[in-house]
């Protein structure tokens, strides 16, 4: 397939498109908008498009369908190419075999929101699911924040001990941190973003209020890990916070919040 169109290679290539997938859209990354194949002018808004890899593809599921992604550029313009693909069914399987096929799909989808070393939420969730919720939100009036919260000895772990260690102490955190955020997630969500570095974000509540909950938490708590059999280790979390009030704009938030810390 080639990344580079002109409107009308690109009309050409949806109708191709079309005749394999169940649906095919051009989407404005920016705008979160539909694109009009043709003449490419923006209609109804759409959901956000996932975290692209180093070749502009993407993938999602949902239940029985599945959505990939692909970035192009459409005379110059930055565009996303997106087809629905419903996943082959077998009306013949039995009941059990079918609720086998659901919970593992379902199992599936949830791997995908989780960071794969502390269990807590990854960035991909926060960017494509929470922040739509948290904009709207905001919108209404309500409260919306951040927390960034970074573990100072990850590095330091890493690079004095070892990659396993880092990870303990990080899995410790995350246990502390995630029981002061609490599992409602229509209030806040915790979500690791890279390396040692986590992010609390709020709804109704102002985020000075959860930084001083997780303060507390984490002084009370016993903030101890392993870094061999033999030998434990102990680690410090620095936090910062920043309002959607401050600036009306959720990059904006997390960018103030990441450099307060």
């Amino acid at each position: 397939m080639k990344l580079k169109y002109t409107k009308e290679e690109l009309a050409v290539e949806v109708t191709a498109l079309e005749q394999v997938f169940d649906q095919v859209q051009i989407v404005d990354p920016y705008r979160g908008a539909l694109l009009d194949p043709v003449t490419l002018e923006p209609g109804e808004e759409c959901g956000s498009v996932p975290m692209l890899d180093d070749g502009g593809r993407g993938l999602q599921f949902d239940q029985d369908k599945m959505r990939i992604y692909q970035g192009i550029r459409v005379e110059d313009h930055p565009c996303v190419l997106l087809v629905h693909f419903r996943i082959p069914h077998d009306s013949n399987v039995s009941a059990g075999a079918q609720n086998s096929y659901d919970r593992a799909m379902a199992q599936y989808q949830d791997d995908m929101r989780r960071d794969y070393i502390t269990g807590v939420y990854n960035a991909r969730y926060i960017q494509e699911e929470y922040r739509s919720y948290a904009e709207k939100q905001a919108m209404q009036g309500k409260p919306v924040g951040a927390v960034m919260l970074r573990v100072n000895e990850y590095w330091n772990l890493r690079d004095k001990e070892s990659e396993q260690a880092a990870e303990c102490c990080l899995n410790t955190a995350a246990g502390i941190l995630q029981l002061a955020v609490g599992t409602d997630r229509d209030h806040a969500v915790l979500a690791r973003l890279e390396d040692g570095l986590f992010v609390a974000i709020t709804v109704g509540m102002p985020a000075a209020r959860l930084a001083q909950t997780i303060q507390e938490a984490l002084e009370s708590s016993r903030k101890v890990f392993s870094i061999t059999l033999a030998r434990r280790g102990t680690f410090t979390v620095s936090t910062a916070s920043a309002e959607w009030g401050e600036t009306s704009s959720w990059e904006m938030m997390l960018s103030l919040a990441q450099q307060r810390l």
